[in-house]
């Protein structure tokens, strides 16, 4: 439990948000199957006023608002704050439903895909969609017409090695390292890859039979070690692992 709440946590500060006791409360309600994550965030939306209508997929999916940051949402939002408010709090009990409903299947694009949907589905038409337009952060991520191919290439890699099972931590954390750098690099959604990609390798860490402990990661050092391990320098990530990945 305990650890649920961490890795959740470890989330809002990454954005720059602190987890309420009263955001801590509804997690904790859905982890122990209290509450659902639907009828508390149906609560949250009628509460914040939030309005919300029939919406027709379009070319604007996976556009920002005109003159702001903000990507085409349900909610019409156009201010960058009040939409990351609205998005930590949902994805936030998303999360820890699926944390107590683990996604079954393999541990390739197609689950990713789903992870991405279920935490981003309430706020965004284009959740669970891949990436359409080229992104960069200080280097250029995998160009969209090769997402597929790419993604296929390392999640049958991975697949091969049995997703990191039966490796000694040293070799483990080397290898999760080298997988988490390569899915970085792919970048495969319009936003929202952090929080998606971090609850993947959360689940195939568990798989591996190791834990993570995101809570005594600092956000900082980390973003800066996946930004060297997708220019293909695996150590700064390698460093932080070595402080927060431990056997079960």
């Amino acid at each position: 439990m305990q650890r649920c709440i961490d890795y959740i946590r470890f989330n809002h500060e990454s954005e720059g948000f602190s987890l309420s006791d009263e955001d801590e409360a509804d997690i904790i309600a859905v982890l122990e199957k209290d509450e659902t994550a639907d009828s508390l965030i149906e609560k949250y939306i009628l509460e914040k006023s939030l309005v919300t209508s029939d919406y027709i997929a379009s070319d604007k999916d996976f556009t920002f608002y005109p003159n702001t940051r903000c990507l085409f949402n349900f909610f019409d939002l156009k201010n960058s704050n009040k939409l990351r408010e609205v998005s930590i709090y949902i994805t936030s009990l998303r999360t820890a439903e699926m944390m107590v409903n683990p996604l079954d299947g393999a541990f390739d694009l197609d689950r990713l895909i789903a992870i991405h949907s279920n935490l981003f589905s309430d706020i965004y038409p284009s959740a669970g969609t891949l990436r359409t337009k080229a992104a960069a952060k200080r280097t250029e991520f995998c160009r969209p017409a090769f997402i597929k191919s790419s993604s296929k290439e390392i999640f049958s890699k991975l697949s091969k090695d049995h997703y990191l099972r039966g490796l000694d931590r040293e070799t483990f954390i080397s290898d999760l390292a080298y997988y988490m750098g390569e899915v970085e690099a792919i970048h495969p959604f319009r936003n929202g890859n952090a929080p998606a990609v971090r609850l993947f390798f959360w689940d195939l860490i568990d798989y591996a039979g190791y834990q993570i402990d995101w809570a005594s990661a600092d956000p900082d050092r980390l973003l800066e070690a996946d930004i060297c391990a997708i220019d293909g320098d695996f150590q700064p990530l390698i460093d932080v692992l070595e402080e927060i990945v431990y056997l079960k």
